[in-house]
C-alpha cells in the first residue's frame, strides 16, 4: 500500500471515529434532554395537582378523584395517584399504554426510563398525603427514533461525500503530480546520468525532487568508483585461496563503505545507523599445523567459513561480509543490526564454534577466541579494529568462549547500543513478546524431575527468540531485571496451569533489591496458591554471599507461598556453604568447570562430596549440569547425584 493511501485511509478512519462520535453524542443528547423534559413533566403536573388538592375544598374524595382523574385524562401519564400520608391509595389512575413503535434494539442501545415523580399534599401544616406521576414515553421515544434517523443520514452523505473527495485526490495525485518524478527516478536506473534536473509542480514534492537530483549526482560518483573498484579487483582477488572468505583487503573495504554512510543515508533507505563486527580467533591454529596435515587442516579452515556462513545466511541479515583476516583470524561485518540481534547472532556462532572444534595436543580441544564491537557512522576502521584487538586479548585471559563485547568509547554509541536494549526489554513487557523455553529434567532412569524454563524475548528485528542470558544482563544495567523476572513467573504459572509437573524460573539477584520487587511476587504467588506450590525460584549462590538478607527475603516468601528455592552455580561461590543454614532451599546445582573436571581431580571429587552430604544432611537435593562425558557421569553417580544434565548424560541414554 502506497503511503498516499495509507494517509488517505488513516484521515479516513479518523473521520469516520469522528462521525460515529457526533453521532453517538447527538443520540446521547437528544436522549437526555427527552429525559430530562419528561421529568420535568412529571415533575411540574404533581405540584400542580399537590396544589390543587391542598385547597379547602378538596377535602371531599369525590373532588379529589374527579382532579385526578382530570390530570390524567388530559395528560400523557402512564399512573397518576393519591396517597394517605400512611401510604394507603386514595385515587389511583393507571394505563399501559401500547409500546412505540421503535426497534427493541434500539430500546435496549439506548436506554430512556421515565422516573416517578411524587409531591406531598399539605393541609396547612399537616401532610395529608402523596401525589405519584409517571409519565409517558412513548412520544419521547418516537422523537428519539426519528432525531437519530436524520443523524445517520447526515453522517453517512458526509462519509460519502469524503470517500469521493478523497477517491479524486489520489487519481489526481497519481494523474499530474507523481509520473514527472517517477521518469526521472526511470531514468536514473538506466543509467542516464545526462537528463534535466528534476522539478516539482507543488512544493510538497520540491524535497523528493531535490533528493533524486541528488541521487542522480550520487549514483554518477558511485558509478565511476565502482568502475574503479572493478578495475582494482582485476589484478588481485578478493577471496582467500583456503577458505573462500572475503580476503583482508576485500573486507577491509567493505568495512570502510560501511563506516562511510551516514545517519541520513540509513534513515533514508530505512535502515539501522548502527552497524557490528565480530572477530573471532582460533587460538590454537598452530597447534593445529602440528599435529595435523596441511591439507587437513585448510579442508577444517574451509568447513568452518562453509558452517558460519550458512549460520550468517540462515539469519538474513543484508550486507553481513564474513572475512578472513590472517590465519587464525576471522571477521564478520553485519551494517544496520541492533545490539541485541547482533548479541544473539554472536551467541549463535559462538554455539557452532564449539561444535566445530577438533582435538589439539593431548587430547584437549582447540579453543576460540570471539570480539564484538559496535560502529556509528563516520567511526574510524583503524579505531574499530583496535577495539577489536583489545576485546581478543581479554577473551583470551577469560578462559571461557564467551564473546567480550566492547562498545564504541564515543557516548553516542553507548547510548544507541543501551536504547536499542531498553527498548526491546519494555516492548517485551508492553506486547507481551516474552516467552518460556521449557526442557524436562531426569533422572538416571528417565522419570522427569520437574521441568526447567528459560525467559526468552523476540526482539524488533530479531527472527528467532533471544536467551535470558543475553539479555538479562542489559536489563541489570537499565535496572529492569525485575520487570524480566515478574515475565518469567508470570508465565511460569501459566505454564503449571496448562501442564503437570513443577517448573523451575530463574531470578537475578539484583531484581531482589529493587524496590516493590517482592510485593509484586508476593501479588502474582497469592492470586494462583495452587500453581505457586508447584512452582520453583532459581538463584545464583553467590547471592548467598553479596546480599543474604535479600536472599533470605525471598526464602522467608517463597515458604510462606508454598514456593521453594533453589541454587545454581554452587561451583563458582563455594563459600556461599557456609550460608546454607536457615535458608529452606530445595536443591543446589554444580557445574561449569568444577563437573567437567571431576575425572581427574581427586581433590574436586572429595569436595562434591563433602557438598553432598552436607546438603542431604538439610535435605536438600543435589543436581549436576554440564557433564561433558559417560565417565563423569560415573563418577557423579558414585557419588549419589541421580539428577543430571549434559552430554554425557544423552550419550549414556
Amino acid at each position: 500500500m502506497s503511503i498516499l493511501r495509507r494517509l488517505l485511509l488513516s484521515v479516513s478512519l479518523v473521520i469516520v471515529a469522528i462521525l460515529v462520535g457526533v453521532l453517538a453524542l447527538s443520540i446521547s443528547s437528544a436522549r437526555e434532554y427527552l429525559s430530562g423534559q419528561l421529568q420535568m413533566q412529571g415533575r411540574d403536573a404533581a405540584v400542580s395537582l399537590a396544589l390543587a388538592l391542598s385547597q379547602p375544598g378538596s377535602a371531599d374524595p369525590a373532588v379529589q378523584s374527579l382532579l385526578v382523574t382530570s390530570l390524567f385524562d388530559g395528560g400523557n401519564f402512564k399512573e397518576v395517584s393519591f396517597e394517605d400520608a400512611q401510604g394507603k391509595p386514595l385515587v389511583q389512575r393507571r394505563e399501559e399504554h401500547a409500546d412505540p413503535t421503535v426497534p427493541a434494539w434500539f430500546r435496549r442501545l439506548v436506554p430512556m426510563q421515565a422516573r416517578a415523580a411524587s409531591h406531598p399534599v399539605n393541609n396547612g401544616w399537616r401532610q395529608i398525603g402523596t401525589v405519584t406521576l409517571v409519565a409517558d414515553d412513548a412520544y419521547a421515544w418516537e422523537t428519539l427514533w426519528q432525531s437519530c434517523l436524520r443523524m445517520a443520514a447526515l453522517v453517512l452523505a458526509a462519509g460519502v461525500l469524503w470517500g469521493l473527495f478523497a477517491w479524486s485526490l489520489a487519481r489526481w495525485l497519481h494523474r499530474r503530480l507523481l509520473p514527472e518524478l517517477g521518469d526521472h527516478v526511470r531514468a536514473l536506473g538506466r543509467g542516464q546520468w545526462n537528463r534535466a534536473p528534476a522539478v516539482s509542480r507543488v512544493a510538497e514534492l520540491a524535497a523528493v525532487a531535490d533528493a533524486v537530483n541528488e541521487a542522480r549526482e550520487q549514483l554518477r560518483s558511485t558509478a565511476e568508483a565502482q568502475a574503479a573498484r572493478t578495475e582494482s579487483m582485476r589484478a588481485e582477488l578478493d577471496r582467500d585461496v583456503v577458505t573462500g572468505a572475503a580476503s583482508r583487503k576485500a573486507f577491509m573495504q567493505d568495512l570502510d563503505q560501511a563506516l562511510a554512510e551516514t545517519a541520513e543515508d540509513a534513515e533514508a533507505r530505512q535502515r539501522y545507523p548502527m552497524g557490528h563486527v565480530l572477530v573471532f580467533r582460533q587460538r590454537d591454529l598452530a597447534g593445529i599445523n602440528r599435529h595435523m596435515h596441511r591439507a587437513l587442516a585448510d579442508q577444517w579452515l574451509r568447513m568452518v567459513y562453509e558452517r558460519i556462513q550458512s549460520v550468517v545466511s540462515a539469519r538474513r541479515q543484508p550486507g553481513a561480509v564474513l572475512g578472513r583476516l590472517n590465519g587464525s583470524d576471522f571477521a564478520l561485518l553485519f551494517p544496520n543490526s541492533t545490539t541485541p540481534v547482533a548479541t544473539l547472532l554472536a551467541e549463535r556462532l559462538r554455539a557452532e564454534l564449539r561444535h566445530l572444534r577438533i582435538p589439539v595436543g593431548e587430547g584437549a580441544l582447540c579453543r576460540w577466541a570471539l570480539a564484538l564491537t559496535n560502529y556509528m557512522p563516520g567511526a574510524q576502521a583503524g579505531e574499530v579494529l583496535a577495539r577489536l584487538d583489545h576485546a581478543l586479548m581479554q577473551a583470551e585471559n577469560s578462559g571461557d568462549d564467551q564473546p567480550q563485547f566492547a562498545p564504541e568509547d564515543a557516548p553516542q554509541g553507548l547510548a544507541v547500543g543501551e536504547t536499542a536494549w531498553k527498548e526491546a526489554i519494555q516492548n517485551g513487557v508492553r506486547l507481551s513478546l516474552y516467552s518460556l523455553s521449557v526442557e524436562p529434567l531426569m533422572d538416571l532412569h528417565g522419570r522427569v524431575v520437574r521441568h526447567e524454563a528459560q525467559l526468552t524475548l523476540l526482539a524488533n528485528g530479531s527472527q528467532e527468540p533471544i536467551p535470558a542470558q543475553l539479555f538479562i544482563p542489559a536489563a541489570v544495567r537499565l535496572n529492569l531485571s525485575a520487570d524480566c523476572d515478574l515475565q518469567a513467573v508470570r508465565l511460569g504459572l501459566e505454564w503449571l496451569a496448562d501442564n503437570a509437573g513443577d517448573l523451575v524460573v530463574r531470578l537475578s539477584l539484583p531484581s531482589l533489591k529493587q524496590s516493590g520487587f517482592l510485593t509484586q511476587l508476593q501479588r502474582q504467588l497469592s492470586e494462583s496458591p495452587a500453581l505457586a506450590c508447584r512452582l520453583y525460584v532459581e538463584i545464583d549462590a553467590h547471592g548467598l554471599v553479596e546480599q543474604y538478607a535479600s536472599v533470605e527475603d525471598l526464602c522467608r516468601l517463597a515458604a510462606r507461598m508454598g514456593t521453594r528455592v533453589g541454587l545454581r552455580r554452587l561451583a563458582q561461590q563455594f563459600s556461599a556453604l557456609t550460608r546454607l543454614h536457615g535458608l529452606p532451599l530445595a536443591y543446589l546445582k554444580l557445574g561449569g568447570s568444577f563437573v567437567a573436571g571431576l575425572t581427574k581431580s581427586p581433590g574436586s571429587q572429595a569436595l562434591a562430596a563433602t557438598v553432598i552430604d552436607l546438603a542431604h544432611q538439610r535435605d536438600i537435593d543435589v543436581c549436576a549440569e554440564d557433564v561433558p562425558d559417560v565417565a563423569t557421569r560415573q563418577v557423579l553417580e558414585s557419588l549419589g547425584i541421580t539428577q543430571m544434565r549434559g552430554a554425557g548424560v544423552m550419550a549414556e541414554a
